[in-house]
């Protein structure tokens, strides 16, 4: 019949009168101290309420009522501060939980910082020795788990790790804590898959559903991610304008390029080239408009050619089987297929919209974009001409991807849909719902056998593609 509240220098009980129905409130006795409760937690008893603060302390409440009291009658005994840990914890007390020791009887209280650390506190407030861990990220839930053998926390940083009573911290889940914005297969290989987003790179096991590698650049976001047809170097463009190079095994760094864009890489794609014969080459775009072929060797990195016809943002970037070719989207509504020899356009696509993905059919003989016009248009890879359009989505399309024989595609859109097209009718067979932000990128497996798909939320999908 009672709940209790807290904020910026306060903490109020409420009483439920039923019988009216209202609510009494009655503020806690502070005295001079003055925090910003961040958390709460009561005892089993309703006797006790335990409070995190942003200053790092852990309050303790007295908030028993008057058993005199009807239970529908306002309360007169007022909630009074009893004590405060002297220790404080880094970044604040995010969040905390009552736990009674069922060997002794003891009722103590596990608080989770801002720094990362998970605590044991006794109930004179005293930090119980040895019963102190440190997790990554800042913890913001604490969970008990039915057995009562140890509990669960989650981070900021999308990290759920598993604590037993005997205080062994095993990570049971993770994921980015920020938008996803690209995904890539290996070539050939269906049991591994690429992501990036705000601060790191993330290899998964797909049939496992975990992460294998993590290769993190504090302070900055990968907007676009490929590998090497050989598998051995990653590529990502970055906000700040580089493109970095790591190994996929160790996640070191390979090469930098620096100044690739003077604004955000936006988008890259790997030629088919054999790593293992150097030069190798790569087409990135960026925020600027430009697109830039890079020439890779065992030493160095060199530009081949910049081509600045779009104005506004790359959003993709396909190369054709034979490197012959490559077409590059862009926000200022064209589609420009660019010569990979003399590096001058050959084709270019209009429409009124923002163009978001494209990509070559297998055969090459046409090629398909997506936008934020809602369609799905079809395009002759010869002359440029417009064959059909498609309406792809009530709102804004996001990304492509097509499978190996050029059968099936699949759609993400801002609706939240993951959708599995038939190529030559334009008929949508299957849809997919989940997400709950915008999709950003989608991807097929080289088997065709699964679909991943992530979002602005963070979230990564896998789904089964169904034959056809």
């Amino acid at each position: 019949d009672r709940l209790v509240t807290a904020g910026n220098y306060h903490l109020r009980v409420w009483q439920v009168d039923v019988g009216m129905p209202k609510l009494h409130a009655m503020d806690a006795k502070m005295g001079t101290m003055k925090r910003v409760i961040q958390c709460i937690t009561v005892t089993d008893d309703d006797e006790f309420a335990y409070c995190g603060t942003k200053t790092g302390e852990l309050l303790k409440f007295k908030i028993d009522r008057d058993p005199i009291q009807s239970f529908n009658d306002p309360d007169r005994v007022r909630p009074t501060l009893k004590a405060y840990t002297k220790e404080r914890f880094g970044k604040g007390v995010k969040s905390c939980k009552v736990w009674v020791n069922p060997s002794t009887g003891n009722t103590n209280i596990i608080i989770g910082a801002g720094d990362g650390t998970v605590a044991l506190i006794s109930e004179k407030l005293n930090v119980v020795k040895g019963y102190r861990a440190q997790v990554m990220g800042a913890v913001m839930s604490i969970s008990m788990s039915p057995d009562g053998a140890g509990f669960m926390v989650g981070t900021d940083q999308s990290n759920r790790y598993y604590v037993t009573m005997a205080w062994d911290v095993e990570l049971r889940a993770t994921c980015h804590c920020g938008p996803v914005n690209d995904i890539c297969f290996p070539a050939g290989c269906s049991d591994l898959f690429i992501t990036c987003s705000i601060y790191d790179i993330r290899i998964w096991n797909s049939a496992l559903r975990q992460e294998l590698l993590r290769i993190q650049v504090p302070n900055l976001e990968c907007k676009c991610i490929g590998i090497t047809p050989n598998g051995q170097t990653i590529v990502s463009g970055w906000t700040d304008g580089k493109i970095r190079a790591f190994f996929p095994e160790s996640g070191r760094l390979k090469f930098v390029i620096s100044d690739a864009h003077s604004e955000a890489v936006t988008a890259l794609a790997v030629c088919n080239d054999d790593e293992t014969r150097p030069p190798w080459r790569i087409v990135s775009g960026g925020d600027d408009g430009r697109v830039r072929v890079w020439n890779v060797t065992s030493s160095h990195q060199q530009l081949l050619h910049s081509m600045k016809e779009h104005r506004s943002t790359v959003h993709c970037i396909r190369v054709n089987a034979d490197n012959s070719q490559c077409v590059s989207a862009s926000a200022d509504g064209s589609c420009i297929v660019w010569d990979l020899q003399r590096y001058v356009r050959l084709l270019a696509l209009f429409e009124p919209t923002v163009f978001q993905s494209v990509l070559y059919h297998p055969d090459e003989s046409q090629i398909l974009t997506c936008g934020e016009n809602h369609k799905i248009s079809y395009w002759d890879a010869s002359n440029g001409q417009a064959i059909r359009v498609v309406g792809g989505s009530n709102k804004e399309m996001t990304s492509l991807d097509v499978d190996p024989i050029g059968d099936r595609f699949v759609s993400g859109s801002a609706d939240k849909l993951v959708k599995v097209w038939h190529y030559d009718d334009g008929i949508s067979t299957a849809i997919g719902s989940g997400h709950s932000g915008k999709i950003t990128a989608v991807k097929i497996s080289p088997d065709q056998s699964t679909i991943v798909s992530v979002g602005e939320e963070g979230a990564i999908f896998l789904w089964e593609m169904a034959a056809p």
